[in-house]
């Protein structure tokens, strides 16, 4: 299935997770699409180029022949050598335009390539940052639960040292009652 601009205008991307930053992706996919418009014009127009080289060539093999046939003097080989010339010329520049087409589709084939390069390497740095915030995060929660850990173990050994002080507090009152 060929992708056509209107498809890269419409494609909607799915969120999960964090994802992409949609704006981002949105504006590249413009850029894609301004550049293949651009490469679909610069087609248009060397199409264009083509079909008239084409054209002004069968309008001079038409013109040529009659000539041609009717001048079988002296004459005949520079009318047909000078045919030749301008059937040489206009298959040079047929052979040009084309050259130039196919030079443009491989430049715009290049180009496609190395912006998905840069995206995907893009994509890959922005992943990398992720989870190296996530491991530093993670590593924080741990520190954090150990600390509170520690905090919980100190207050129960205070209050367990509280317990015991009353409890031998309670002691002493009740031997003065004894008495």
């Amino acid at each position: 299935m060929a992708i056509t601009i209107d498809d890269i205008y419409d494609k909607e991307f799915a969120l999960k997770g964090g994802g992409y930053d949609r704006d981002d992706v949105d504006q590249f996919l413009d850029e894609i699409c301004d550049e293949m418009t651009r490469m679909q014009d610069e087609m248009q127009a060397l199409q264009m180029e083509l079909g008239k080289a084409r054209e002004a060539l069968a309008q001079a093999e038409t013109a040529a022949i009659p000539v041609v046939q009717e001048v079988r003097t002296v004459e005949q080989p520079a009318a047909e050598d000078q045919v030749k010339k301008a059937s040489a010329t206009l298959e040079s520049i047929l052979r040009n335009a084309q050259t130039l087409a196919d030079e443009e589709v491989e430049n715009a084939k290049k180009q496609a390539q190395e912006l998905i390069k840069q995206a995907q390497e893009e994509a890959t740095q922005i992943v990398d940052d992720a989870q190296a915030e996530k491991e530093t995060i993670s590593n924080s929660l741990g520190t954090l639960r150990a600390a509170a850990q520690e905090y919980r173990d100190n207050f129960l050994s205070l209050i367990k040292k509280s317990q015991d002080l009353l409890a031998g507090e309670n002691s002493l009152f009740g031997d003065e009652d004894a008495e």
